[in-house]
């Protein structure tokens, strides 16, 4: 897949986490690896085509 001009392997389960009683989870190293998140860094949660896609916001 590309996006902006930029080879993206499709991956497919990296991991999976557990959600705790007060439903906080942790995102996997290898997905904050792949959207080059860190702390501090936002993302947003999105449903496209019945699927959840998590993305990284950008900074301004």
């Amino acid at each position: 897949m590309y996006r902006l001009g930029v080879y993206v392997p499709i991956m497919g389960n990296l991991t999976d986490t557990k959600v705790s009683e007060k439903n906080l989870t942790t995102v996997p190293k290898p997905v904050r690896n792949f959207l080059d998140v860190g702390e501090g860094d936002r993302i947003e949660w999105h449903v496209e085509d019945g699927k959840i896609v998590v993305k990284k916001v950008e900074s301004e």
